[in-house]
């Protein structure tokens, strides 16, 4: 036992080494041109976030996110039937990424999502 040991050592010490141990640099690209193109970020740009134009210009309309009300009753709800994220998404046949979104209250307003939610948990959701 011991002599296979030793053997196995020795065949070991003769397996070449693959590691490609060179050191590598980076340095930071400068540019040249005084006229590069940077992306432009102001207060005015931000502003109008959430807003869209509607058919005509006259029309501005605001998007509609979920509410408070809608995502604590959905969060409640899918809490009282002991059901996970995942399991409620399944049920829904949607991403469990959308019942975070929604629950969460960060996502747009999608009546489809909360009519399938709705369903599913067998409850009245207040939009």
């Amino acid at each position: 036992m011991y002599h296979e040991l030793l053997e196995r050592i020795s065949l070991m010490s003769k397996v070449p080494d693959c590691q490609d141990w060179t050191p590598v640099t980076f340095n930071k690209r400068t540019t040249t041109n005084a006229n590069a193109t940077k992306p432009v970020t102001t207060a005015s740009s931000l502003e109008n976030v959430g807003v869209y134009k509607a058919a005509s210009d006259d029309d501005i309309k605001k998007t509609k996110y979920v509410s408070k009300a809608t995502s604590d009753t959905i969060k409640v709800a899918r809490c009282e039937k002991k059901l996970t994220q995942k399991e409620l998404a399944q049920k829904c046949s949607m991403d469990a990424a959308i019942i975070s979104e929604v629950e969460r209250g960060g996502g747009v307003y999608n009546a489809a999502h909360i009519n399938k939610i709705q369903n599913a948990l067998g409850v009245k959701i207040p939009r």
